[in-house]
């Protein structure tokens, strides 16, 4: 006979727990009755938002080098926009981070093609979930994007969590080398959040090194993560690959960075993110046919 405690009905303690913590997000956290109700209408209605935020280029011969990370938000009432940090979890919990995703290169395909060549844009950068990355069919559908839309495939890069990598080293390396076929690039985001490692970058074709926010902020103040960061730069410099300092919020920040040789830079101290549709006009509206 089961005690007062014990699981029941084919449940188990992890599964309560987790039904647990999306209730709690969701109603108390998020107010929401049904967060999978709530996500999918966004997903149908496009309640979700693109913003970018420029990730420019700091060395001389790369002044004029200009790539768009491409940030999600979420419409609230009274048009209130929600960050990722809000809705994520609930999506992760459902198991709906695959479909955000391709909601994602839907909508950044679409966009970079919009226009015409005269209004191609720069370099998108779509972060992936771990769910995209063990999903076999994704590169099939990143081809098909690029097929409709006739967009070369490096107008697109991928950036996949270092932790995500590491935990899904075979399949990252299934992803990387397929999409290289089409000419899509891959950024390895958060690089150095656990600990500063190569070895698994090496068996990896990444095109970018993205460092982590919280050296890059200590640069200025602990001469360990200094180090740390200057090392980074050097061995990717030796490795063929750029790297990108994320999370960089002053002009101090930015000087120090560009005397270590970092490529790329990414923060507030750079650009603030805004709406993606506001960053070139529209295309020019067809003339009505007489």
């Amino acid at each position: 006979m089961p005690t007062m405690n014990a699981p029941h009905d084919g449940a188990t303690p992890r599964a309560d727990g987790n039904a647990l913590y999306l209730r709690t997000i969701t109603e108390d956290v998020l107010g929401w009755d049904n967060p999978e109700a709530r996500l999918r209408k966004a997903l149908s209605d496009d309640h979700f938002l693109l913003y970018a935020q420029r990730i420019a280029g700091i060395k001389p011969r790369l002044a004029d080098e200009v790539a768009l990370e491409v940030l999600l938000r979420l419409k609230e009432e009274e048009d209130n926009l929600l960050p990722p940090g809000g809705f994520f979890p609930v999506a992760e919990a459902l198991g709906m981070l695959g479909e955000i995703d391709n909601w994602v290169l839907r909508k950044t395909v679409a966009w970079c093609a919009a226009g015409g060549e005269e209004h191609r844009a720069p370099m998108c950068c779509i972060n992936l979930s771990a769910d995209s990355l063990l999903d076999p069919e994704f590169p099939e559908r990143v081809r098909a994007q690029l097929r409709e839309h006739d967009l070369p495939g490096h107008r697109l890069c991928f950036e996949l969590e270092e932790l995500d990598v590491l935990a899904h080293t075979d399949a990252a390396q299934r992803l990387i080398t397929t999409l290289h076929t089409r000419g899509c690039k891959f950024a390895l985001d958060n690089f150095g959040s656990v600990k500063v490692s190569f070895e698994h970058v090496r068996a990896l074709p990444v095109d970018y090194l993205k460092v982590d926010g919280g050296m890059i902020q200590n640069i200025l103040k602990n001469p360990g993560d200094l180090a740390r960061v200057k090392a980074i730069s050097l061995t990717c410099q030796r490795l063929g690959m750029r790297v990108i300092a994320s999370s960089v919020e002053t002009p101090d920040i930015l000087n120090k960075l560009r005397e270590i040789s970092f490529d790329f830079a990414q923060g507030f101290g750079v650009a603030r993110p805004v709406a993606l549709d506001s960053l070139r006009p529209p295309p020019a509206a067809a003339a009505p046919v007489p």
